[in-house]
């Protein structure tokens, strides 16, 4: 290219096109807004609570004036895990069976617990509780190798 006029033209052209395709990529054009998303949170759905066999109960047995073991199966039916918080006497009263006499179970009594149990989501956890059941020294003589069902309120948390 030894054509100077030439030359300049094309460096002109190429400075002009650089400067306007510069100036489109600036000159585009933006906005934003503001407004609400939507969202909505699920319910939680009470535990509940299932027997777990009474001879897995080998420690910590009830005794006239003594402190008994209680064991307890927790089911988690939530899609989150929680943590057993309380448990707590229920509505009702304790009631035994398979002693060896009569049984009233009049003297059986829950003392709250606090496990801090994890149960994972929509699972169960068994929860071994020591000293939680309390038994009076005046319980009926048929109790002697009794299975007390005693009712109690689970309390869960989310973890």
């Amino acid at each position: 290219m030894n054509n100077p006029t030439l030359r300049r033209v094309l460096v002109v052209t190429t400075v002009v096109g650089a400067t306007l395709g510069g100036g489109i990529a600036v000159a585009a054009w933006t906005s934003s807004g503001s407004g609400t998303a939507t969202a909505k949170a699920g319910t939680a759905t009470a535990p509940t609570t299932g027997t777990v066999d009474a001879s897995a109960i080998t420690t910590g047995l009830l005794y006239p004036g003594a402190l008994g073991t209680a064991k307890l199966l927790v089911n988690n039916p939530n899609p989150y895990p929680v943590v057993v918080t309380r448990v707590a006497a229920g509505t009702g009263a304790p009631t035994g069976s398979g002693g060896i006499g009569p049984c009233t179970a009049t003297g059986i009594t829950w003392r709250e617990q606090t496990p801090q149990t994890a149960v994972a989501a929509d699972g169960n956890a068994t929860i071994t509780l020591p000293d939680a059941v309390a038994m009076a020294s005046t319980v009926d003589d048929g109790c002697q190798g009794a299975v007390f069902s005693i009712p109690v309120t689970v309390t869960v948390a989310s973890s």
